[in-house]
């Protein structure tokens, strides 16, 4: 009688961790990060009191798995080696907390988004079809400086209501909110692509066409009926970093 191997049993934390270095390697592939700053957060699988964080240090191109420390609301150290900036734990504290589906949570101060951060107008939701994905999921929220104590991380993870996925930090940068890590990088990748378009619109000088709201409502309703293309969109990042930075896995 043949024997039927047992395939091995996944450690959830451990691929969590992997993934979310994949995500920071990623975002300094495409130029998102800010030196050793910003930061990004994964809720523990199966938790709402632990989540992990990049711990202070490392740049973003050399994060690995082994990097990411577990911490808890408290702010203590459960797992992992290093110290965190304390404007990443308020953030993604007060993210974390405000909701419970607010499982990966990615701030940065990467160029275009950023840049309409600065503006009056802010991102338009209605001119791109890739601003569109964001239509009726975005909040702005005034500048409070750094944000090293309580009250200000408390403050922004309150601008993330119940359909909000992207705050727009005025004069600061951005926060994006996703399920998974998987779908928090496909936000934010479609998000700096939708700020790059509008901001090459608008340096021509010319006025932006604009579509209904009708119309945007319906595009973002079908952004968000395509669930394959966030796992799809990560997995060919994993493996675009196998081939030119590997070794977040360690």
């Amino acid at each position: 009688m043949t024997e039927i191997a047992t395939p091995p049993k996944i450690d959830i934390v451990k691929q969590a961790k992997i993934d979310l270095a994949a995500c920071f390697r990623a975002a300094a592939l495409h130029g998102f990060n800010e030196g050793i700053d910003n930061h990004f957060s994964l809720a523990v699988p199966g938790r709402d009191d632990l989540f992990l964080l990049n711990r202070y240090g490392p740049h973003w191109s050399e994060l690995c798995a082994s990097d990411i420390l577990t911490v808890d609301l408290d702010g203590n150290v459960v797992e992992g080696s290093g110290e965190w900036d304390a404007t990443a734990f308020m953030i993604h504290r007060g993210a974390h907390r405000a909701r419970a589906d607010a499982r990966c949570v990615l701030h940065t101060h990467m160029p275009y988004a950023t840049a309409l951060s600065l503006t009056e107008d802010g991102f338009i939701t209605e001119v791109s079809q890739n601003s569109m994905y964001f239509h009726g999921h975005t909040a702005r929220l005034d500048y409070g400086g750094f944000a090293t104590a309580e009250d200000e991380g408390t403050r922004i993870g309150e601008a993330i209501g119940d359909d909000v996925t992207v705050v727009i930090l005025e004069n600061h940068g951005v926060l994006v909110v996703g399920t998974d890590v998987a779908d928090a990088w496909h936000k934010l990748y479609f998000l700096e692509r939708a700020c790059q378009a509008q901001v090459l619109a608008q340096s021509t000088g010319r006025p932006l066409m604009r579509v209904s709201d009708e119309v945007a409502t319906l595009t973002a309703s079908q952004w968000e009926r395509d669930a394959g293309a966030a796992p799809s969109l990560f997995a060919a990042m994993k493996r675009r970093l196998d081939r030119e930075n590997p070794g977040y896995q360690l």
